[in-house]
């Protein structure tokens, strides 16, 4: 059987829903024909389009492409047939990746009032590593991630491993957040001889790769490290603790979550940047995020 707009849907129904299984409850299709819909184009096509693992479905360097093209495809049908038919498109989605950042869900809300015909919108927060993945699966039209002297040598090798491309969204100064009443909160600034004693809240990343932390300021050399992979849990960690992290010094309303911000010395610069496909154009929702998203960063000398 010749290849089919249907199969097309299918293959991804499960790239931007994470599993066949989410992927078929969202088609209200059983599971096991999808899973034969996918197997059968895969024989079609003589190659595999994803690799099944006890962690999950991937897809295969042939996958990325096969998703590639079947998204022009699909949408250049949608297109013929909204210019004679008349109707908007039906199955409007978007999704980001990126780092644990309050700021992406502040820029979200800011624009969600424009599009109220999206169907989809999704936030995945992960390790770096996984938002690159999923930017490079064409899972998320763009990721949010940073930048430093400290990970540009691994995360440039990354990008182009994954043909990806990125623009700079503008800078941040590496911040310490803490309690309200930790000791160190009536400071005005904080250096690292300041931190020694306490305890460092990260967020865990692929081991592998140690070097591309989310987190800007690197584990004490002495003293605890409490690792966490959601940003809920290391902020109530931090709020009822005497333990600190570190990021962007971009929060909505800190005060709330019982946390103060107070910026490291000696300063050290960082770039937050925008990863995405450099043959893939931004959508009108993820061009109107990125402005919304460039006004919680100053302009460095080198972006107007």
């Amino acid at each position: 059987m010749p290849m089919n707009l249907q199969q097309m849907r299918y293959v991804l129904a499960v790239v931007d829903n994470q599993s066949f299984r989410a992927a078929a409850k969202k088609l209200y299709i059983t599971q096991p024909t999808l899973s034969h819909s996918i197997s059968e184009l895969e024989k079609e096509l003589n190659t595999e389009l994803f690799k099944r693992t006890t962690q999950g479905n991937f897809l295969t360097p042939a996958g990325t492409e096969f998703v590639q093209q079947a998204r022009r495809i699909l949408q250049a049908v949608s297109g013929l047939s909204n210019t004679f038919t008349n109707k908007a498109e039906q199955d409007r989605h978007f999704s980001i990746a990126g780092q644990h950042y309050d700021f992406i869900a502040a820029a979200l809300t800011r624009i969600l009032p424009k599009y109220p015909d999206y169907q989809y919108l999704r936030v995945f927060e992960s390790t770096t590593l996984n938002a690159i993945r999923d930017v490079a699966q064409y899972r998320s039209e763009i990721g949010i991630l940073f930048i430093n002297d400290g990970n540009q040598s691994r995360l440039l090798m990354l990008f182009d491993q994954n043909k990806l491309i990125f623009e700079e969204l503008g800078t941040f100064e590496t911040h310490i957040f803490l309690s309200t009443h930790h000791p160190l909160a009536e400071k005005e600034a904080l250096t690292l001889e300041d931190l020694a004693p306490y305890p460092q809240v990260r967020f865990t990343q692929d081991t592998a790769y140690s070097e591309i932390a989310e987190d800007p300021l690197d584990p004490p050399t002495t003293g605890a490290v409490i690792a966490t992979s959601d940003r809920a849990t290391l902020s109530k960690i931090v709020s009822q603790t005497d333990a600190y992290g570190s990021g962007s010094g971009i929060l909505t309303d800190p005060e709330k979550q019982g946390l103060t911000l107070r910026p490291l010395i000696p300063a050290t610069k960082n770039r937050m940047i925008l990863l995405k496909h450099p043959d893939q154009g931004l959508s009108p929702i993820a061009t109107d995020f990125v402005t919304a998203l460039k006004t919680f960063f100053p302009k460095s000398p080198d972006r107007k």
